[in-house]
């Protein structure tokens, strides 16, 4: 197994959690039209969605691009990269439907298996969690693929680091992509972290899985190397890994690197008047606060992450609402940090 370089990101609740594997660039031709097609295709039988855009100083949507116009193997016949949320893809679907199924469709985007999707489910609404997922899957909150866009035989890969290893998010993606007739596609969701690897020379990069082992802290307390070797050994004990050189970066061509990405939670309470709120100026004051609100509580739960992981800060505040007025409020935002040891998988 060797060194996994290439560029991976995932976006958490809040705001957006990066893992980069840079080693070179990539040229690649601007082809930012939607419905970008390979040459030489005649009929338009596979198809790539990405879902998102790079930020400046990224490139994991680009280096998708290019790998799934390029790749010998996994090349599509069209590459999309307007959609911005699962309905969408949906319609796109259902608009070009010829009624001569897909036989693959690849989905490309950020992701991990504690916030769920760095997607809207529907244009303009709620972002993929795995709870709001599993809330639309009941409430039928999609248009259904219409008979024709699939069949039986049709694959559909999710790539997004992690997503597979919830299964809120496979019972969703399994029951939106699914024709009203009840035909099934095959779907996949990778348990893995996906990351497109620039090749030096090539103008087409690599996709590569690995493997991960997380680690949860408290956001700006990371513990010392040796103490969480020690608690990787207890937390993995069939896993024969050398966690201290795993875990410590060097310039060694090992098959590990050690990433963190940071999961974001945040809970805003309004009063009605500024004494109405309680004090929080203390941390066992504001540890008080957080634990008399449930809903913050069955928050935290779904994400599958203890409480005292998360760095807490805790304030009253002036909340505006959305109509413009100002009330009293307590807001509490609290962070969690995941440091993951990752080894390429075959």
């Amino acid at each position: 197994m060797g060194l996994i370089k290439g560029i991976c990101m995932t976006i958490g609740l809040l705001g957006s959690s990066v893992f980069i594997f840079l080693i070179s660039q990539v040229t690649l031709e601007s082809k930012d039209n939607i419905g970008q097609t390979n040459e030489g295709k005649s009929s338009a039988k596979s198809i790539c969605f990405l879902l998102g855009e790079d930020k400046p100083g990224y490139e994991y949507f680009t280096l998708a691009k290019a790998y799934y116009l390029n790749d010998d193997e996994d090349k599509t016949d069209v590459v999309v990269n307007t959609c911005r949320s699962i309905e969408e893809v949906i319609q796109y679907l259902n608009e070009h439907n010829n009624q001569n199924p897909w036989s693959t469709i690849e989905v490309v985007l950020h992701g991990n298996p504690y916030s769920g999707l760095s997607t809207n489910i529907k244009d303009g609404g709620l972002r993929a969690t795995p709870k709001n997922l599993l809330k639309s899957t009941l409430l039928n909150g999609l248009p259904n693929l219409q008979t024709g866009t699939i069949n039986s035989e049709t694959k559909i890969n999710f790539w997004g680091c992690g997503i597979g290893k919830n299964p809120f998010i496979n019972m969703a993606l399994d029951t939106f992509f699914s024709l009203e007739t009840g035909e099934k596609p095959i779907i996949y969701t990778s348990p893995h972290f996906v990351i497109f690897k620039p090749q030096a020379g090539a103008s087409t990069p690599r996709k590569l899985k690995a493997s991960y082992w997380p680690y949860i802290y408290k956001r700006g307390y990371r513990p010392s190397e040796s103490v969480i070797a020690q608690a990787m050994r207890k937390q993995y004990p069939d896993d024969t890994i050398q966690w201290e050189s795993a875990i410590r970066e060097t310039a060694n061509d090992t098959s590990f690197l050690n990433n963190s990405f940071h999961i974001p939670v945040s809970w805003t309470v309004i009063y009605d008047q500024k004494e109405d709120r309680p004090s929080v100026s203390t941390e066992a004051e504001k540890l008080a606060w957080i634990n008399s609100q449930p809903s913050l509580l069955e928050k935290i739960s779904e994400l599958q992450i203890p409480k005292n992981k998360f760095h807490w800060t805790v304030n009253k505040i002036i909340h505006t609402k959305e109509d413009g007025s100002k009330v009293p409020a307590i807001k509490a935002i609290g962070m969690a940090t995941i440091l993951c040891v990752l080894e390429e998988t075959i």
